[in-house]
Formats: C-alpha cells, structure tokens, sequence
C-alpha cells in the first residue's frame, strides 16, 4: 500500500476539503475522519464551516474546522490530506452550494497556497488530485524524510485477467449499489467491523482513494485503469489478500446500470467473483448524482442484473434511514440501516446465513472482537 512505509502510523493529519466538508462532495474527507486506521484527522479545513466542529458533519466525531492550515499548524500534524479532486470543486452562491467541477490540473489559487504551505512547513502531503504533484515544482522543496504522495497514481502492475484461479481461504462479500455516492463505501467498512466484531478474520480490498486512505488489505485506484484491464487487476488483489482472511469485503464503484461508469462497476463485479452481495440503494433519489437528466434505474432490475453479471445472489440491502428501510421492504430481502448500532449485524445475519445454506460458512479464526490493523 502507498501509505504503509510511513513509519509512524496514524499519522496526524490535516484534512483539506475547502467548501465541500459539509456536501456529498466531501465524501473522501468524511470516510478518512470515520473510519481511518492510518490517519488520524486533528483539524479538517473548511473556510464554509470555519470554527466548527465535525460532528455537525459526521455524528459522533468532534474535531476542529479551521479556515487554514496556520490556524491548523497548532494541532501538531505531520501531513496534509487533499482529500478531493478537481472535480469537486463547488462555489458558495447566495448561500447554497453550487458544484462547479474543474479539469484535472486546474487547482484553485488557495488549494495550491495551502499545499505550498504545507510543504514549507515540513508537512508530508497526501494528495487525491487528478494532477501528480510529484510532477510539479513541489518537490524541489521537499526537505530529507518529507514525502509526497499521489494516492491517483497509475497502479505499477496490471495483471491479465485469467478467471482461473480459485480462491483457498477467502469467502468474498461485494458491495454493489445503484449510483455514485450513495453509501457503498461505509456499508463495505460496516460490515467489515461487523464481522470482525463476531470473531471472522475480515479483510478489505480497496477500489478507490478513500478506500487507501482508511487502510485496505489489499487495493489500487481501479479507476486509473483501462477498463479492459480493470478485472484482471481486482482479481489479482482479491488473490493476494485470498491467503490471509476468511472474508474479504470489496466496495464496487457507481453503479452497473450507470451510463458513464457502468463498465467499471462490471469490471469490478466481474473481476471479485463474489460468494455473496450486499446492494446500496436510496429510494429517495431518482436521479444519478451529477447527472441530473438520467434516472436512477428501478432497484429490483438491477439486483437481477448485478446477480446475473457477478454469478452470486443479492443477500441484503443497505440504506439509511427508517423511513427508507421501510420503503425497500418490498424487495423480499433484510433491509438495514446502515448507520444504526445494530444495521451492519442485520445483515452480516444474511450474509451469513445464506453461506451456510450453501455450504460454505464463514470461520471464525479470530479472536472474539478483534479489530486488527491493516
């Protein structure tokens, strides 16, 4: 993993998320302060919501919101974590949000201020930016030991795929859903605690940055990757982490019925070969994150489509909310909650229960809560 020769861990980090801490956009920067293992968040930057906390964002969290990384400096970090992308960007207009997306390499003057910032201050700087820093002058200033790292990078090693070889160990638990944004990557991290909780050796291949930026077994930035050679590259991580869990819990990306990203959640699907599939799904939205013009597709076609593409049934749904858990009761499967205490266990219940019908229950190698690191 790009993180893992850091050789302190958690590092202390700064999260960058300038105007999007609070929006969907702030996704990366939510998951990182979550459910991390390897970074531990000590002020978030956010101009929009300066001089609060994290907890009016993310429930349960109480960490500072700061307009800069020198108000920041005074929390001790050791990095600085450009958790979005040029594509997230977004302008406050009459006081409401208004996502304004930027090409890769377009870097608003502030963004490039406070990496500059962070770099002449000795900071490492963790960044999910289309633009490779590494390529950029940055690195002229870099002082013995201080690092850079562009979580986007193109993974070195991109392996054909073969849907040969079978797994020895692990039992493969996918987590598919019907748009961009829509709970995938907590629902993966949940149930991974989850099982974990009840003794199962659990590991976790990462498909995206966030996935990197909490600690995964095994992982690559999978959109980085031609999508023709997107399987071969999940079915060689899958096999790598394989040996060493009983479980391996794996987020897709969007959706298989997305327009614009249908092949790469295909490829993902296809390339894991699940036992099992937990599906994502909000019946309050009807259109497609960012593309306001399509329809979000009708769950129940896509749960028979995601089982006929990936060979393994749809065990359970997650959603959040009571008033969605009710709504989604119609599908015939358990529906959760996934951010209720007992949500992920409603439906690691499923996951196991349907393993064992078939044969191929999980082990329970662990000890009896164990929350090892990655």
């Amino acid at each position: 993993m790009m993180l893992s020769d850091f050789s302190q861990s958690p590092l202390r980090a700064v999260l960058f998320a300038d105007g999007v801490f609070g929006q969907l956009e702030g996704k990366t920067a939510q998951g990182v302060l979550r459910h991390s293992s390897i970074l531990e968040t000590v002020a978030v930057i956010d101009r929009s919501l300066a001089r609060g906390s994290t907890g009016t964002v993310v429930v349960g969290t109480d960490i500072p919101i700061v307009a800069s990384l020198d108000e920041a400096m005074g929390f001790r970090p050791e990095a600085l974590v450009v958790a979005l992308t040029e594509s997230d960007y977004g302008e406050c207009v009459d006081g409401q949000f208004q996502h304004a997306p930027r090409v890769p390499g377009d870097i608003p003057e502030f963004w490039w201020e406070q990496i500059h910032a962070a770099v002449r201050g000795g900071l490492h700087v963790i960044s999910c930016l289309h633009l490779q820093l590494l390529g950029t002058d940055l690195v002229d200033l870099l002082a013995e030991g201080q690092r850079i790292v562009d979580i986007r990078r193109p993974y070195d090693e991109l392996p054909k795929y073969s849907g040969r070889t079978h797994r020895s160990r692990a039992r493969l638990l996918h987590v598919a859903g019907s748009d961009c944004v829509v709970g995938k990557r907590t629902t993966a991290l949940q149930l991974q605690h989850a099982a974990r909780s009840r003794g199962v050796d659990t590991g976790y291949v990462g498909t995206g940055q966030t996935c990197l930026l909490v600690g995964s077994s095994e992982g690559a930035i999978i959109d980085r990757t031609p999508v023709f050679q997107a399987a071969g590259l999940v079915e060689h991580l899958v096999q790598k982490a394989d040996p060493q869990y009983d479980l391996l819990v794996i987020k897709g990306q969007a959706s298989v019925l997305h327009p614009a990203f249908g092949g790469l959640a295909t490829a993902i699907l296809q390339g894991s070969r699940p036992d099992v599939v937990v599906f994502v799904h909000d019946p309050q939205r009807k259109v497609r994150y960012h593309w306001e013009h399509l329809p979000v597709a009708d769950p129940e076609d896509e749960i028979a489509l995601v089982e006929q593409l990936g060979g393994a049934p749809v065990v359970a749904v997650a959603t959040r909310g009571q008033e969605n858990v009710r709504a989604l009761r119609y599908l015939g499967l358990p529906v959760a909650d996934m951010l209720v205490d007992d949500g992920a266990a409603q439906l690691i219940d499923a996951v196991e229960s349907v393993l064992l019908r078939a044969g191929t229950p999980l082990h329970r190698t662990a000890a009896q809560g164990s929350d090892r690191e990655f």
